[in-house]
């Protein structure tokens, strides 16, 4: 066979194209890493979301204020841990309170934070 009259790729085609392919690939596989992890972190947030919801709900349906001061509990949403703290002060406004409620995962972290003003129930 002549030299000229030959098809196909060289070897040094092939070596440049994998490399291309690779690069690409080691790319992609980042990206898809990426995204399950801020998948897990929006997952998290949005429990952590509901948890303060959920206790800011329970606090507005107490018959009594809550008491001035700082506490710190564990709450479940689901199957996420959390730590919620309450800090209940008084408002600027006589007869209104400021609450805030933040809830911490077990690395600390603030994923969620409400703050609400109550009042006495009349």
């Amino acid at each position: 066979m002549r030299a000229g009259t030959e098809r196909g790729f060289s070897l040094l085609e092939m070596l440049v194209a994998l490399a291309i392919f690779a690069l690409a690939a080691g790319a992609l596989l980042y990206a898809i890493s990426e995204q399950a992890r801020n998948a897990s972190e929006l997952e998290a947030r949005y429990f952590a979301q509901l948890g303060a919801r959920n206790e800011l709900a329970l606090l507005h349906l107490q018959p009594a204020w809550p008491a001035l001061g700082e506490r710190r509990r564990p709450i479940e949403v689901g199957a996420h841990h959390f730590s919620l703290e309450q800090v209940v002060a008084a408002s600027d406004t006589p007869g209104i309170r400021r609450v805030t409620l933040r809830v911490r995962d077990n690395d600390e972290r603030i994923l969620a934070q409400l703050q609400a003003f109550m009042r006495p129930m009349p």
